[in-house]
Formats: structure tokens, sequence, C-alpha cells
């Protein structure tokens, strides 16, 4: 495997969304989909169909989930990203000129839209979606892009191996500190009761801390100590999809962006739980 990046870009951060990739130089990235699960989501009637996908990147792998709507809107923002190329002048000379390697800069087609033919046949669906995603992987144009490392929830904290393994990461809400708006006459449990703020989840083996997206700066840092604990749903957290992390000295409440983040998120807190209950003295 390669080197990772240099510890440096703890004390020297950049925006998630600006120039640089996270990935190592050198060693490819690439994709498989694994399976398929159906669920049907609270009252709604309609099942949705998840995608497990399995990301290798060296010596890091890493599993995430994904519906379809999220390959779909992938799509759309690397499209867009296309479209803007051809309008810079530097930008345009570069998606003229040819690659190396002989690849093509073309836009893979995504797969259509799930329906009867792909209820019946969803291993052919597994096999398309893997085509066109390790097909986007090859070109740094689209795999550099910071829609394409938001899909794969990577961040330059991802591949730093004395961090230790690929963990969980994505975008969340994060409650500051569980203060209530002042002069906000707050009664019962409402998210607009609290200020809110974007922050990047990242979770290791041993803690768990947020960045902020605009600066890439550590914001919150949680140690897995003997007294972690996580608590998952409205009635602990008072939000919806809600999770409660704890440890001795510290608690962030952090809002999922749907019922499929929120059991991620207690997973991991749940995978991290069963680490340090067999660690000696608990």
């Amino acid at each position: 495997a390669g080197e990772g990046p240099p510890r440096a870009r703890l004390y020297a951060p950049l925006p998630l969304r600006g120039p640089g990739a996270p990935f190592l130089p050198g060693v490819p990235l690439t994709a498989r989909v694994e399976g398929t699960e159906r669920y049907t989501a609270g009252s709604k009637v309609r099942t949705n169909t998840v995608y497990s996908l399995r990301l290798t990147h060296g010596e890091f792998t890493w599993t995430m989930k994904k519906k379809f709507k999220h390959f779909q809107e992938l799509h759309r923002d690397l499209m867009r990203h296309k479209i803007l190329m051809t309008f810079l002048p530097l930008s345009r000379f570069a998606l003229q000129s040819p690659p190396a390697g002989g690849a093509s800069l073309e836009l893979p087609s995504l797969p259509h839209g799930s329906g009867d033919e792909g209820a019946r046949r969803p291993s052919s669906k597994q096999k398309q979606l893997e085509s066109y995603l390790n097909a986007l992987l090859e070109i740094n144009l689209y795999r550099d892009y910071h829609a394409m490392t938001e899909f794969l929830d990577v961040s330059q904290l991802s591949f730093i191996p004395d961090l230790g393994p690929k963990g969980l990461e994505g975008m969340i809400l994060k409650r500051s500190g569980g203060h209530r708006i002042p002069g906000l006459n707050c009664t019962g449990r409402h998210q607009f009761c609290y200020r809110w703020s974007k922050r990047w989840l990242v979770v290791k083996d041993s803690f768990l801390l947020y960045l902020k997206p605009e600066s890439g700066a550590i914001s919150f840092v949680l140690l897995f100590d003997p007294g972690f604990s996580i608590q998952v749903g409205q009635k602990p957290t008072e939000t919806k999809y809600g999770v409660q992390v704890n440890n001795t000295c510290r608690s962030g409440c952090q809002g999922a962006s749907s019922p499929l983040h929120g059991r991620a998120l207690e997973g991991s807190g749940g995978r991290t739980s069963a680490l340090l209950s067999r660690l000696p003295g608990r």
C-alpha cells in the first residue's frame, strides 16, 4: 500500500469541498456491490431497495449502504460539474486533452431506475451499478470531485494509517451543546428549539470527531473510554432519528438524515460498545 497523507494534514486542514483529493496517490480505488436489502420505512407501503457496497483503497476497506436515489443525485452532480468545466478555459483544455492511459473522460451512463424489471433481476442491477461506479473511480475528474468524496464517505482523515482503519463517516447535524435558543418559547420536543450546525462525522477505533465542512478544522473529539455509551431515537435525544453519544467527560447529540443513516450510526456505536465491554474492569 502507498504512504498515507502526512500527519501535517491534521494541523493544516482543508475545506471538505476545497481543492485536493483525500485519496492515496497512485493507489487504485475499487467498489463492489455485495448485495441488496429491502425494507419499508416507517408507515410507508412502498418498499425501498438498499445496496450494500464495499470499497477498497490500498490497505483500507469500508462498507456503505446506498439507495438508488443516491446514485441518481451523484450522477446529476457530476453532470453539472462536467458542464461547468466546459465553460472554464483551463478546465476546457483539460477536458479536450487526452488523459493518461487512454481513458475516456466521458461520463458513464447511469443504469435505469428501479422498476419491475429491476425487482425481478436484482443481481443484474447490482452488476450495472458496480460497473458504473468503478468506471467513475477510474477518472480523476469525477473521483476527486467533492460530490464523489461525499458519496464515498471519505475525508482528509480517512486514509492516515496512524489513525487506524477507515471507519464510519458522513455529514450530520450537530446540536450545539444542547443549549436552547434564548428568547424562543419551546414547548415539547422540537429541533428548532436548539442550535444546529452541519458537521462531518469521523469514527475511528478509539474516538470520534467532527470536522467543520467549511474549513476542515476539528471542532469536537470524543474518546471511547470505559464510560462510552450511545442512545438512539426521539425519546432520549429529543430529535427524530437522533443519536446521543457520551463518555466519562463529554456528550454530543447529532441528527441523522434518515432511518437508514440513524441505523448506521447506531450500528457503529454498538460495535464500539461491544468492544469496550470486553476491556478489563468493565
